[in-house]
């Protein structure tokens, strides 16, 4: 690994560790492993159930880009199969680099090559990675295409870019699932803090008012704690 791909990460790091906003985060994330990786375009997923939904998607040749907070990719969600790379890369916790997608009969390519019919691109190299959080839970998979030479060229990923980005998508795994935990409690605290503060009414209707007052202070406090 070079000096300069160890300050890339460092830096990633610190980044993601101190975004609260998910689509953002989302955004950065792809953003930074296809700077890292030298790729020109790539494709976010985050796993539901037994399917990965497609959450962000760019592409600098064709100029597209999905995702965030930014209109969502039109594309139905890929099932766990196994035939699928990005799913196979999921359930065997294992980056998988392919040098030329259309020659490949390993996995189910006919995605890219409907995507490549339809707007003209020409899909080759491939890379992904799992994406491994807290507790052998893996929220989701990142899809690199198309590795760049220094000229500009498509070529394959390198061979040790993978353990390169899968360094970084297990930083991202967890910044993941730290904003999903903030915003998950923060949908809780609400409705307790309605439920408590109606409760001591009831109880003692002179305190209402104090009541009240407290409940919309405690939620400004939170608000101002996930903006930071």
């Amino acid at each position: 690994m070079k000096r300069n791909d160890m300050e890339k990460i460092l830096n990633i790091g610190v980044r993601l560790s101190s975004e609260r906003n998910l689509d953002e985060l989302l955004v950065y994330i792809l953003k930074s492993v296809m700077e890292l990786a030298g790729c020109d375009a790539g494709t976010l997923y985050l796993r539901e159930g037994d399917a990965l939904n497609f959450e962000v998607m760019r592409n600098d040749t064709l100029g597209t880009y999905s995702g965030g907070s930014g209109e969502k990719a039109q594309l139905p969600p890929v099932p766990l199969d196994r035939g699928n790379v990005c799913a196979m890369a999921l359930l065997e916790d294992r980056a998988i680099c392919i040098e030329d997608v259309k020659n490949n009969r390993d996995y189910d390519f006919s995605g890219p090559i409907r995507y490549d019919a339809m707007t003209g691109y020409n899909t080759r190299s491939m890379l992904v990675v799992p994406m491994h959080g807290r507790d052998g839970e893996k929220p989701g998979v990142l899809q690199l295409i198309n590795a760049l030479d220094p000229e500009g060229r498509v070529c394959p990923f390198p061979p040790d870019m993978a353990l390169v980005l899968e360094s970084v998508a297990s930083q991202a795994a967890l910044a993941i699932q730290n904003v999903r935990y903030t915003q998950e409690i923060h949908e809780l605290f609400h409705p307790f803090v309605r439920v408590m503060s109606t409760t001591i009414d009831e109880r003692s209707p002179y305190n209402a008012n104090h009541s009240r007052r407290m409940a919309q202070c405690g939620g400004k406090f939170v608000d101002w704690l996930n903006a930071r």
